[in-house]
């Protein structure tokens, strides 16, 4: 059933769209580098390259160090900032991170396209009211070959490639837990609260000691205390935390409680904005949270309208050029109309999509969002009964007609992709600290250099 698997399947699950945007945060990062470069480059001191870390085969350079710790001093309020002895290890352990999973990349044989690239760097460009060009230019004035930008953009794509790819495979989700879940949120409207929430994680190594989980707990309580005693969050966090958002002042953004890891949405559920809560103690630490707002959505009902629809497709080819196919169809609806042929009859003999022509050309019900572009746009035209123009598709030229519409109530579905979505994000904001640790405990790190 060709069309039913290319043109007429849903272009997306909400999944998929919702595992997009866990890389978002991480996207906007890297555009923010294209307004940063400049600050300081200039007038950088030229010295010797040396290494500050080993990473099981890999070395980290002063250089790539040194240009992250300008990038993060230009972008970044110099009160939520640490001194530069603690910025730079925190640099260094971020680098480490990324080396560890760039390591684990290059090991699966996960790879980034041409097309992937080039499509971040127009998305950056955008954001940054730059053509294309325009961005390279100013690399080009700021002293960065376009070259070089590339393979910085690679390795970004390359390591939320892999955490995704690697995480997902070590999730299970049941068909209970999101029953459940979808249960409580239709029952308990409030359950569908969210909370901007800033974090510092002070990490365990794997099998620590005693002893270990002691100073990583009093170190953690220390903190909470500075805190409550109107600290900088977002400076402790640059200074002390280990988790990916360090240098980020710890901002882990909007969340509903049920996408947070469970340990975190108990202590949450009352929670005020300002609060300070921890230390929570998990496998891989103690954290401690900072609630910097919150706000409660009740549950909405969702109606959509689906379509009935059949078709009849002719597709270009070497030998069937665009516009042959064009007068094709166009033949067709005219014996169509003309009533020498009925839609149905037409479709078993000249329609080449194998999973409808039998069928008269009948697609079923479905979401109109389900379909091509052009053809939705057509279809979506239509009256009941109408039989449309020719319409171009990326498979070819069609003829449609609107068979029936019907408005279909989709709270359940959605509640249910609603309840998985935030049951993904939960386990893999959990697996993926997890991982980190085993990727650390795994792997020979040694740390060199004047600063450390």
């Amino acid at each position: 059933m060709e069309l039913n698997n290319k043109l007429y399947c849903q272009i997306e699950t909400s999944t998929n769209e919702w595992l997009t945007m866990i890389t978002k945060f991480k996207l906007f990062l890297i555009s923010f580098f294209v307004l940063a470069y400049s600050v300081s480059v200039q007038a950088a001191p030229k010295v010797l390259d040396s290494v500050v870390a080993v990473v099981n085969n890999n070395v980290i350079l002063q250089s790539e160090v040194n240009e992250v710790l300008r990038n993060v001093k230009a972008s970044t309020d110099p009160q939520n900032l640490p001194d530069d002895k603690t910025l730079k290890q925190q640099i260094i352990d971020r680098l480490i991170n990324e080396n560890l999973i760039l390591q684990q990349a290059k090991k699966l044989n996960i790879t980034v396209s041409e097309e992937d690239i080039t499509a971040t760097i127009k998305s950056i460009a955008a954001k940054n009211n730059m053509t294309v060009d325009e961005l390279r230019s100013y690399l080009a004035s700021v002293g960065m070959s376009y070259s070089s930008y590339r393979n910085k953009i690679s390795n970004e794509i390359l390591i939320d490639q892999a955490r995704m790819n690697i995480i997902k495979q070590r999730i299970f989700i049941s068909d209970r837990e999101v029953n459940n879940l979808a249960n409580t949120i239709a029952k308990q409207p409030n359950k569908n609260r969210e909370v901007n929430i800033s974090h510092i994680l002070i990490a365990l190594p794997d099998s620590p000691s005693k002893k270990q989980i002691s100073d990583a707990s009093n170190k953690a309580q220390k903190i909470v205390d500075r805190l409550k005693n109107g600290e900088n969050f977002a400076k402790l966090a640059a200074t002390y935390s280990n988790d990916e958002r360090a240098l980020d002042g710890g901002k882990m953004g909007w969340h509903k409680l049920n996408e947070l890891p469970s340990i975190f949405e108990e202590r949450l559920v009352r929670a005020q904005k300002n609060d300070i809560i921890g230390p929570i103690r998990s496998g891989v630490g103690f954290h401690i949270l900072k609630v910097e707002g919150n706000h409660s959505e009740a549950s909405k009902s969702i109606t959509i309208t689906e379509v009935n629809a059949r078709h009849i497709l002719v597709k270009t080819n070497v030998l069937v050029t665009d516009e042959i196919a064009k007068n094709k169809i166009q033949e067709i609806r005219q014996s169509i109309v003309n009533g020498v042929s009925s839609f149905a009859s037409a479709a078993k003999n000249y329609s080449e999509d194998p999973g409808s022509a039998d069928k008269g050309g009948e697609l079923g019900w479905n979401n109109p969002d389900n379909f091509d572009s052009n053809f939705r746009s057509a279809l979506l035209k239509l009256k009941k009964g109408e039989i449309s123009q020719p319409v171009k598709s990326n498979y070819g030229w069609h003829l449609i007609q609107l068979i029936d519409s019907r408005k279909v109530d989709k709270t359940e579905a959605a509640m249910k992709d609603q309840a998985y979505r935030l049951i993904f994000n939960r386990k893999f904001s959990e697996e993926l600290q997890v991982w980190i640790q085993e990727l650390r405990g795994d792997a020979y790190i040694k740390i060199t250099g004047d600063d450390n």
